[in-house]
């Protein structure tokens, strides 16, 4: 994801008005019929997510080079008609990051018995694409999906045990994706304090935390937030994982009506994996 992309997105999806269809097959019903051997070797691929999310929080993740060898020939006419048309990379994307979300959803509900039979139901259509292409997740439930070139990943969590959830991940920027950061993504005072040095994994690190941020609070402010409304204003390393820690900014409209916010990073090889999670009985994680 380039900086840019963050002004056409929330969640996982491009923003576009597609319409709901509760009756429409999962991804994996579909792989299911036409292909039950190859979905059978894609749960065998199916990764946990990378991300540091706590013990509620159901993560699964897919490597795309691998979807994408499975699926290519396959004729899925149950997506949304905006994905059928999109480009292969996007149609991937699309299809890593569902089959990993209903894939937890899955764990999830056998995990978690009170919510096994909104499970069952839920499990019986897609997830849709709801509102400003954010995913809408089944009644009781929340979640996120982030996706790059090569790699989709879903994390959901019982709504009744996790007030916010966003995960992002990116691919290490090098300089010129740095300097566009630091010129798009960041407040005055964070270039200010944290940029006068170009720092190309801090610059990644700062833009997923800010698009975890945006997925983990579009439920509750409901509308597209700008990269200037929330600023990283500290940053340290609780034994290998990054706690950044983030507020409103005070000029901003979203000041007073989010608390402040910790992100967890990991940095694994190329990629930057952060992520939001803030549980209902013990404040943010």
């Amino acid at each position: 994801m380039t900086p840019t992309l963050h002004i056409a997105t929330v969640g996982d999806d491009a923003f576009v008005p597609a319409p709901v269809c509760d009756t429409a097959p999962t991804v994996r019903e579909q792989l299911h019929r036409l292909a039950p051997a190859r979905l059978r070797e894609i749960d065998a691929q199916m990764t946990s997510a990378p991300h540091t999310l706590p013990a509620p929080v159901v993560g699964r993740g897919i490597d795309l080079t691998l979807l994408d060898r499975l699926t290519q020939d396959l004729t899925l006419d149950g997506l949304p008609a905006v994905i059928r048309r999109s480009s292969r990379a996007r149609q991937l994307g699309y299809l890593g990051g569902r089959l990993c979300a209903e894939t937890a959803l899955l764990d999830l509900a056998d995990r978690c018995e009170v919510l096994t039979a909104a499970m069952t139901a839920a499990m019986n259509a897609a997830i849709p694409i709801g509102d400003g292409g954010a995913p809408q997740w089944p009644e009781g439930v929340i979640g996120s999906i982030a996706h790059t070139r090569d790699g989709a990943w879903a994390a959901v969590a019982p709504g009744a045990a996790c007030a916010r959830l966003g995960i992002d991940s990116e691919v290490i920027v090098d300089e010129a994706g740095c300097r566009d950061i630091v010129a798009v993504c960041c407040t005055p005072r964070e270039r200010r304090r944290w940029f006068e040095l170009a720092d190309p994994l801090r610059a990644t690190l700062l833009f997923s935390a800010k698009e975890s941020v945006y997925k983990a609070i579009h439920p509750q402010v409901k509308r597209f937030v700008d990269f200037d409304e929330v600023e990283m204003v500290g940053i340290e390393d609780l034994a290998g994982t990054l706690c950044l820690h983030f507020r409103a900014t005070p000029e901003g409209p979203l000041a007073g009506r989010i608390p402040a916010l910790q992100v967890h990073a990991r940095v694994v090889g190329e990629r930057v994996h952060t992520a939001i999670a803030d549980l209902q009985d013990r404040g943010t994680t």
